[in-house]
């Protein structure tokens, strides 16, 4: 329809976007994801009814405000006309809108390059701030991209396999590899929260399906709990992220206890396995192959070693 128009919006988790046109041109307007901030406070600005009404109400994707607008209090903003044949990317956290000039049809679609991981664990502690539901577990995305890394440098170091997949993953990893940042700076932040525990609450193991079989997510934010999850024995059928552990109920702490599915000296042998660390790559690479099916062993805490453990003896 001719001057139909899409209005301010981010993509869910701050994941890119791609999406081509056929038909008649389509105006687009962008917002950097770094000046992101400076386009909601002046949204609120411009409509504070509309916002004390509804204080999430750019998530709902029916709030327009002219580009003028947005200009008049300094917010950057870009503009690109889009042809039939022509494809539009958009970044983490970057606001775009438009209208269309006549007829036409597009489509499109969200891709998570390994650099956006950092940008999609900032919208999941966004989305907790707003007590907003996540789309997908990031935290297991995450850690399914490191298992899958490790799995690549195993082949590269013991198998010598320089497949571009190999390849590929071998280059985010290393001390300084996005892959590894991300999972460190994930780790990090785990450790953080667990430390500020009272001593009584002692972690215990979660199962490996706790999420698909309770949701996975607080009762209070909808934060993931892929990794940690409170409970109280009042409510076992309730969860929350460590954050919001007191809010269950009034029952005495002693009653409460944390699932976790990794101990922090697990997660950070992972880390080591993504530095390049031989040991830990041989540890952590043993059920790379069977993603859905790695155990730990509740003593030693190690991976056991199913598939080519006389081979990586040796190696």
């Amino acid at each position: 329809m001719c001057f139909s128009s899409f209005c301010w919006h981010v993509e869910d988790h701050h994941l890119y976007s791609l999406f081509p046109n056929w038909g008649d041109p389509k105006v687009c307007y962008g917002v950097s994801g770094s000046h992101a901030p400076a386009l909601e406070r002046a949204m609120r600005k411009h409509l504070p009814n509309l916002f004390e009404e509804q204080p999430h109400l750019l998530n709902e994707l029916v709030t327009q405000l002219s580009p003028s607008g947005l200009k008049s209090e300094g917010v950057p903003l870009h503009r690109a006309v889009q042809h039939s044949g022509e494809f539009v990317l958009t970044f983490p956290r970057a606001y775009h809108s438009g209208f269309n000039c006549g007829f036409n049809c597009a489509e499109a679609v969200n891709v998570a390059p390994v650099d956006w991981l950092e940008h999609g664990q900032n919208a999941v502690e966004l989305y907790s701030k707003q007590c907003r539901k996540t789309s997908t577990s990031h935290d297991k995305l995450l850690l399914g991209s490191a298992r899958e890394a490790v799995q690549a440098l195993w082949e590269l170091s013991v198998l010598g396999k320089k497949t571009t997949r190999n390849m590929s993953w071998q280059s985010v990893c290393g001390k300084d590899g996005m892959l590894t940042r991300a999972v460190k700076t994930r780790v990090r932040m785990e450790e953080e929260r667990l430390d500020r525990l009272p001593i009584c609450l002692k972690p215990q193991k979660m199962e490996r399906d706790f999420d698909l079989n309770n949701g996975g997510e607080c009762f209070s934010c909808f934060y993931d709990l892929h990794l940690l999850a409170a409970r109280c024995k009042c409510s076992p059928d309730r969860f929350s992220c460590l954050k919001h552990a007191k809010l269950f109920c009034s029952c005495d702490i002693n009653h409460r206890y944390v699932l976790q599915l990794h101990t922090i000296n697990e997660l950070n042998m992972l880390v080591e396995a993504l530095e390049g660390r031989s040991e830990a790559i041989i540890w952590a690479s043993e059920d790379t192959t069977d993603m859905h099916t790695t155990r730990l062993d509740h003593e030693s805490g190690m991976f056991h070693k199913r598939i080519k453990s006389c081979d990586s003896r040796e190696t």
